[in-house]
Formats: structure tokens, sequence, C-alpha cells
């Protein structure tokens, strides 16, 4: 098992794996959300494991949990805001 680094004010996700991250979570894959965005897989695939590195996740249920800037469109527990 690989030992992460914690996660320092310098390496939070960018905005981009941010909207990534909401997009698998609204569309239910990597696949469905890489669809969404205009993306490929792989680059769908590249932005979770660069965000999951930077908050020191190992997957992408952990990844949600430890970013502590909510997603857009998205509160904290991941219940769809009102437009």
């Amino acid at each position: 098992m690989t030992r992460r680094r914690p996660c320092r004010p310098a390496e939070r996700a960018t905005d981009r794996e941010v909207v990534v991250v909401a997009a698998v979570l609204v569309a239910g894959s990597e696949k469905a959300a890489a669809h969404r965005l205009g993306l490929s897989h792989s680059t769908v695939k590249h932005h979770l494991a660069n965000a999951r590195s930077k908050v020191g996740a190992e997957t992408t249920a952990q990844l949600v949990c430890a970013d502590p800037r909510p997603a857009p469109g998205l509160r904290r527990g991941g219940g769809m805001m009102a437009p």
C-alpha cells in the first residue's frame, strides 16, 4: 500500500478536478461523466487520480469525503442543490 502525503493548501484539487468529481457523482460513472463533459474516459480517470493524490485519498469515495470544498452544484453530503 502506498502511503499518501496529507493535503497541503497548495495541493488542493483544481476547479477542473472538482468539476470532474461532481460529474462522476451526478452521472454515476466515469464513462458517463466523460460523455457529459465531452472528455475521454482516460482524461476523467487522470483528473480523478490527480485529485485523489492531492487530498491523500485512495478511492473516489474517500476523495469526495476528503475535499473540504463542496463540488459546484452539490451540497455537503452529495445532495443536489436547487437551481
